[in-house]
């Protein structure tokens, strides 16, 4: 059989070096397809290693708290690796000029009041993780930081205030607050750790009130915080009102975590809101190329078996009367088939071999023109990329087959009477 088939291709060099071609360009296209699949993910798992992932645990009922024994439990979880607690409350700013909002000139206390968004690491809330807030000078608040504080360069600029500068925030009445009334009057001085500058153009109007102008929000430390909270809480406890982001190694531990703090834990009225949106903003177009490489890859194997095998039913039907005198002399069909496939195998081996340089050098060259693109072609590449094309092969050529299968050798030599 094997004898047979080396004679065949050195007898029928022309046609065989088409079929050969055709192979080499299947292959081609498949290991071109491959070598962007694996850069696409390398891609993602360099996104993995430098991106960590985060999910918040909030409540809205006062029977489910988020407190710090709450906190203590989760963080028992051995994959998280840090957390940033959150509250938010409105003091007043005697001394401080805020940007103008719907109550200036109105002589209440809400003139003078803004935002204070304490935390225990503020380089870890949601909107300087997403860089719609960016430090730009000093540094970031931490959790051994006490009566520190961090302001907008817009409300810097205003006040003269430059980092290391300090200014007085007080609990005072109104309609923003509830709190014990031994909490009135109480002030706190802050030093100015650093200024951060907002990206987001907010849309402020008149009725706008100052404490929601964004460059007016001011950053605190959670020592801080959490005792300003306590007293406009009412209840002297350390209870986060806007809840608690815990962050994990990477953005694949979200979801085995989550699972396993739901087994363990009675969470009651607490929700858990796994959005990530510096992580998905960065994987979605990914997923994108990682779906149309999927789907390009199956179109050339489709592809690929229809050509190949018209291909080789041309050439089976130029090989009708060497197929009939085989049948005549006791050849099984088995045998003629098996003898076909070899043949095809045979070049399919060498088409893989030639394709499998091309493709090497032409992936080096490519990586070495394009910095911002990777692809990746190794042996793993070049093992399933020959692997696929084997059976687009085996598949294409057992197809052709059928001509064999169906016909007799009578049938076959009446063609050419």
């Amino acid at each position: 059989m094997l004898r047979r088939a080396f004679i065949y291709l050195r007898r029928l060099k022309k046609r065989n070096i088409s079929l050969l071609l055709v192979m080499t360009l299947v292959l081609l296209l498949l290991m071109g397809g491959i070598a962007v699949y694996s850069g696409i993910q390398n891609s993602m798992e360099m996104l993995y290693q430098g991106l960590e992932g985060h999910f918040r645990v909030s409540s809205a009922d006062p029977s489910c708290p988020i407190d710090d024994h709450f906190i203590r439990e989760i963080t028992d979880e051995n994959s998280i690796v840090r957390y940033n607690a959150t509250n938010e409350m409105y003091l007043s700013l005697p001394d401080m000029l805020l940007i103008p909002g719907r109550f200036y000139g109105s002589g209440s206390a809400e003139e003078h009041m803004t935002r204070f968004i304490s935390n225990t690491r503020s380089s870890d809330y949601a909107y300087f993780i997403s860089k719609r807030y960016e430090l730009i000078s000093g540094s970031h608040i931490v959790d051994s930081d006490s009566g520190t504080a961090i302001i907008s360069d817009n409300l810097a600029n205003m006040n003269g205030y430059k980092v290391g500068d300090t200014f007085t925030a007080e609990i005072v009445e109104s309609s923003l607050n509830l709190f014990e009334d031994t909490a009135k009057g109480k002030s706190y001085t802050f030093r100015i750790s650093g200024i951060y500058i907002n990206n987001y153009e907010q849309n402020v109007s008149a009725d706008t009130a100052e404490c929601n102008i964004e460059d007016n929000y001011i950053f605190i430390d959670n020592y801080t915080g959490k005792e300003i909270a306590s007293y406009l809480q009412g209840n002297r406890k350390s209870v986060y009102s806007e809840g608690v982001q815990f962050f994990t190694a990477s953005p694949r531990d979200i979801d085995k975590t989550i699972d396993k703090i739901k087994e363990t834990m009675d969470l009651g009225a607490r929700e858990i809101d796994t959005t990530n949106l510096v992580y998905e903003r960065s994987e979605a177009p990914l997923q994108s190329m990682t779906l149309l490489t999927r789907i390009y890859l199956g179109i050339i194997t489709f592809a690929g078996i229809l050509i190949l095998f018209g291909i080789m039913q041309i050439h089976l039907k130029a090989r009708k009367k060497e197929t009939a005198i085989f049948l005549s002399l006791g050849y099984k069909k088995s045998s003629i088939i098996m003898q076909h496939m070899a043949e095809n195998l045979i070049l399919y081996l060498l088409a893989w071999i030639i394709a499998v340089i091309f493709a090497y050098f032409a992936v080096t060259i490519f990586n070495s023109l394009f910095a911002g693109m990777s692809l990746h072609f190794a042996v793993g590449e070049a093992c399933i990329s020959g692997a696929i094309g084997l059976l687009v092969v085996i598949l294409a050529t057992l197809f052709s087959q059928l001509l064999v299968v169906r016909f007799s050798p009578r049938r076959i030599l009446s063609t050419f009477s």
